[in-house]
C-alpha cells in the first residue's frame, strides 16, 4: 500500500507541475515571445495570473482523477493511456470554452441575439493552450510510465504474485513474468492441493502450501495478486479456491483455458502476450466509483446533520417504548469479507435472538416492537447506518450486509455467492426494492440473484434508480424490511 501511495503521490506532483508549466508556457508564447504579434504585451506580469493558474490546476487534477488517470497505467499500453489523456484534455478544453462563453450563451438565451462565442484572440489563446496542455500532459505521462517501468526493472515497488496450481501453464507464466521484471510482478511460489508436486520452476520457487492455506500465505508474503493455473476443469474447485482467497484484498486472475467454467462479464489482462481473465472484477469505472463515494459522503452528512432533531426524538421514543439500548449494534461482513459493526435504531425487543439463535426477520416477526415495526416500514431504523457510510464500511447502494453465520451457509447453497461479498454493502439495494421479506431460503436466493445483477451492472445511473425506488418504498411501505 505504501509503494502504491508513493506512486500516486509522485504522479500527482508531476501532474501539478505539468499543468502549471503548460499555463506558463501558453502565457509566455502568447504575450512575451512575440510569436503572436497581435497579443504581444511584455508589460504583463505573470504574478497577476497566479489565482487562475491555481483554479485551473485544481480543475485539471479533479478531471484527471475522475477519468481514471490515477490508476496503474504502467501495466497497460502507452497507446491506451495516450487516448485517455487526449480525451480528458479535449473534454477539459471544451469545459473551458463553455466557461469563457457563458456570458454570451446566457445573453443569447435571454435575448435571442446570436452570440459571438469567442473573439479571434480568445480562440487563439484557447487553441494554443489546448495544444500545449495536450503535449505537456502526454510527455509527462509517458515519462512517468517509463520511470515506473525502470524502477520495476530494478526490483523497486514490485507486487508479489502467487501461482495456484503448479501446472504447465503455471510454469509458462512464471517464465514470462520472470523474463519481464519491468511489469512490476514477482512470483514468490506456488500453492497446490496435490501433495506429490514439489516447487521450483524459476529461481527455485517453493511450494508454499495447499488451497486452504491461501489466506495465511497471502498475508505472510504481502501477496497482491494470485493466478489460478490449470488446476481443474471443475467450476466447483475454482469456487473453492476463490472462497479461500476472498477475504484477502488481492486481484484474482485465471488462465483463459478455464474461461468456459466462469459465468458473467470478464475482463482480460495481458502479461506480454499471455492473456488472463480477471475474476470478480469491479464493473463500475473508477471515475464513477469516485462519484459514488462523494455521493455517499455528502448524502450521509446532509441526512445526519439536517435530520438530527428528528433522530433525537426517534431515540427518545425507542427508549420509552421498550427497555434496552437505543442503538442496535451487530457484527456484519463487509466488502472482501472484512467485518465491521453495523449500527441501526433498535427495532426488536432486547435479546430477541436469545431463544431462537440467528434467524432472518419475517414480515410479522413477533420479536419486533410496535415502534420498531413503524421504523422498519419507513426505514428510519437504517438512519444510523449513515455513520457506517461515512466510515467507508458501507455505501448508500449495495447488497445488505449479512452476518458471517448466514454467509457460510449461503456459500454452500448459492453458486457465485462470493461475488456478493466483493461489493461494499449498502443501506439499500436492487434486491431491497425488487423483492419482499426473506420468508424462505428461496427468497434469499432470489435476492442474491438481484444482488448479482447489481454486481454485473453497477453504475451511477442504476444507483440513482435504486435510490428513487427506495424513496417510493418508504412512502408506500411496499417491500420494506
Amino acid at each position: 500500500m505504501g509503494t502504491r501511495f508513493f506512486e500516486k503521490l509522485i504522479t500527482f506532483i508531476f501532474d501539478v507541475l505539468t499543468i502549471n508549466a503548460a499555463f506558463a508556457a501558453t502565457f509566455w508564447l502568447r504575450y512575451i515571445s512575440n510569436v503572436f504579434p497581435e497579443t504581444y504585451n511584455p508589460a504583463l506580469n505573470f504574478a497577476e495570473y497566479i489565482i487562475p493558474s491555481i483554479i485551473l490546476t485544481v480543475a485539471w487534477v479533479l478531471l484527471f482523477f475522475f477519468t481514471g488517470l490515477y490508476r496503474n497505467w504502467y501495466k497497460e499500453s502507452r497507446i491506451d493511456e495516450f487516448l485517455v489523456v487526449t480525451r480528458t484534455v479535449l473534454f477539459g478544453i471544451f469545459l473551458l470554452f463553455i466557461l469563457i462563453s457563458a456570458d454570451e450563451i446566457i445573453h443569447f438565451a435571454t435575448t435571442g441575439i446570436r452570440p459571438l462565442l469567442l473573439t479571434k484572440t480568445q480562440f487563439g489563446m484557447l487553441s494554443t493552450y489546448a495544444i500545449i496542455m495536450l503535449l505537456f500532459a502526454t510527455v509527462n505521462r509517458f515519462a512517468m510510465h517509463t520511470l515506473w517501468v525502470w524502477l520495476f526493472s530494478k526490483g523497486i515497488g514490485i507486487d508479489n504474485v502467487l501461482i495456484v496450481g503448479s501446472s504447465q501453464s503455471g510454469e509458462t507464466l512464471v517464465r514470462e513474468i520472470c523474463s519481464h521484471p519491468q511489469l512490476g510482478y514477482r512470483v514468490i511460489g506456488f500453492v497446490d492441493d496435490d501433495g506429490r508436486k514439489k516447487g521450483g520452476v524459476c529461481a527455485g520457487l517453493p511450494m508454499l502450501g495447499t488451497y486452504s492455506m491461501l489466506p495465511e500465505v497471502i498475508k505472510k508474503n504481502s501477496v497482491k495478486g494470485i493466478i489460478i493455473s490449470e488446476v481443474s476443469s471443475s467450476p466447483n474447485e475454482i469456487l473453492r479456491i476463490l472462497n479461500y482467497a476472498l477475504d484477502s484484498n488481492v486481484t484474482i486472475y485465471l488462465v483463459p483455458s478455464l474461461m468456459d467454467v466462469i459465468a458473467g462479464h470478464l475482463k482480460t489482462h495481458q502479461i506480454f502476450g499471455v492473456p488472463l481473465i480477471v475474476l470478480l472484477q469491479d464493473h463500475m469505472p473508477s471515475w464513477e466509483a469516485q462519484i459514488k463515494r462523494i455521493m455517499d459522503i455528502l448524502s450521509s452528512l446532509m441526512i445526519l446533520i439536517c435530520g438530527a432533531p428528528l433522530w433525537l426524538i426517534t431515540a427518545l421514543i425507542i427508549r420509552a417504548n421498550s427497555p434496552g439500548p437505543i442503538l442496535f449494534k451487530q457484527e456484519r461482513v463487509g466488502q472482501n469479507g472484512r467485518q465491521f459493526i453495523m449500527i441501526k435504531f433498535r427495532s426488536m425487543y432486547k435479546d430477541a435472538e436469545k431463544m431462537t439463535g440467528p434467524t432472518w426477520a419475517t414480515e410479522d416477526d413477533p420479536r419486533i416492537t410496535p415502534v420498531g415495526r413503524f421504523l422498519r416500514k419507513t426505514r428510519l431504523d437504517e438512519i444510523p447506518q449513515f455513520i457506517n457510510v461515512l466510515r467507508g464500511e458501507m455505501s448508500l447502494v449495495g447488497p445488505r450486509p449479512e452476518r458471517a453465520y448466514f454467509i457460510e451457509m449461503l456459500k454452500q447453497e448459492i453458486p457465485w455467492y462470493i461475488k456478493r461479498i466483493k461489493m461494499k454493502p449498502g443501506i439499500t439495494g436492487w434486491a431491497q426494492v425488487k423483492h419482499k421479506y426473506d420468508a424462505t431460503i428461496e427468497d434469499v436466493k432470489q435476492k442474491v440473484m438481484y444482488d448479482l445483477y447489481y454486481f454485473e451492472n453497477m453504475s451511477i445511473l442504476l444507483d440513482i434508480k435504486i435510490i428513487v425506488r427506495t424513496l417510493l418504498v418508504v412512502v408506500t411501505g411496499k417491500g420494506a424490511r
